[in-house]
């Protein structure tokens, strides 16, 4: 807890009335969105810690991911419900409502234009949206041709910082795929199965040259988007059951967090 923050100080907290499921700021830092078991999001500030914007109904179901819109206008969601929702943040309303996954949303992100939204689903499938109409203009299934119908989850859609043209996307499964906003599939990377038989979570490093992600087996890899080599960083990372990557911003340094409640940090 950041102490110089008087309001954490005093221990007047950021709460919810169920368990936060996901979160994420703003890109200038100032607003935090909270989304909790029971479907309810929650904007705040920062800095005070005051409660800016409530959405006490904005999945029927538990929010499992958010993102903040470029201009810190819009709020985008997803949920257990199968549906994603763009929320506006001065009329605390429900703009549009995107439907076509069949299972829970495991992802979301605008892209760097907000013309298009990206999103992952439990369904094994990756939606591209236009933002302006709500249509789902591609959805692609990236494993469906060794698995067929039976394609495992997509559950990460990560941005490549300057590259808005493509997007990176980990399945649950050994390969991890780079596609562009047509729907096409640029690369396909599959790793050995004596490290993975599933990646569990993945980052992009900020200056948008590696991927790090994490097998079930808790071995590292680090992926050059480029080249698509990849190579094992770490043979045990500390964790069992990995469940979530964050990378600094700016130094080469990730952090690992999972149900046994420690974090663990890898530097490069």
């Amino acid at each position: 807890i950041a102490d110089e923050l008087k309001y954490q100080a005093d221990g007047a907290l950021m709460m919810m009335e169920d368990a936060v499921t996901a979160l994420a700021f703003s890109d200038n830092g100032e607003m935090i969105c909270s989304g909790a078991k029971d479907g309810k999001l929650k904007v705040w500030r920062s800095k005070t810690g005051s409660c800016a914007k409530r959405f006490p109904a904005a999945h029927s179901q538990g929010v499992t991911c958010l993102a903040f819109s470029r201009d810190h206008s819009q709020i985008l969601s997803g949920g257990h419900d199968n549906v994603l929702r763009i929320h506006g943040l001065k009329s605390a309303k429900m703009l549009k409502e995107l439907r076509g996954h069949s299972a829970s949303v495991t992802s979301a992100i605008f892209s760097e234009d907000m013309a298009n939204i990206i999103s992952t689903s439990d369904d094994g499938s990756v939606r591209i949206w236009d933002t302006s109409t709500s249509d789902c203009i591609h959805t692609v299934v990236p494993d469906s041709e060794k698995h067929g119908l039976s394609a495992p989850a997509t559950h990460s859609a990560l941005a490549i910082p300057g590259s808005p043209s493509e997007f990176v996307v980990c399945t649950k499964s050994p390969s991890i795929y780079i596609l562009a906003m047509d729907g096409s599939v640029r690369k396909s990377i599959t790793v050995d199965k004596k490290s993975c038989n599933e990646f569990l979570t993945a980052a992009v490093t900020p200056h948008g040259k590696h991927i790090l992600a994490v097998s079930d087996m808790s071995i590292l890899h680090c992926i050059d988007i480029t080249s698509g080599n990849v190579d094992i960083v770490s043979n045990k990372i500390p964790n069992n059951d990995v469940i979530g990557i964050a990378c600094h911003p700016v130094l080469n340094i990730a952090a690992f967090f999972s149900n046994d409640r420690r974090v663990p940090i890898w530097t490069a």
